[in-house]
């Protein structure tokens, strides 16, 4: 979501500004999350907003083991977690 548009998505759902009432959810997988994250945190707190970040990191770092199945790597969830959090 474009930055500005997230925050004029949280000024409608929060006018108040209230603390606790919007949660933004990442999910991007490590890369995006390393590039992507600190423009939208740059956008929301430059406006002011309160608002509760959180990580999903299982859903963009999905990928095939050998076998076929659908599996995620250790490492790139803790990167990811570690990339919102740093």
């Amino acid at each position: 979501m474009d930055p500005k548009e997230l925050v004029k998505l949280i000024e409608i759902l929060n006018p108040e500004n209230k603390a606790g009432r919007i949660t933004v959810i990442a999910r991007m997988g490590v890369e995006d999350m390393r590039v992507k994250i600190p423009h939208p945190i740059r956008a929301v707190r430059g406006a002011g907003l309160v608002v509760t970040w959180v990580s999903d990191p299982m859903h963009g770092n999905t990928m095939k083991a050998p076998c076929g199945l659908k599996t995620r790597s250790f490492d790139r969830i803790l990167a990811e977690v570690r990339a919102l959090i740093l």
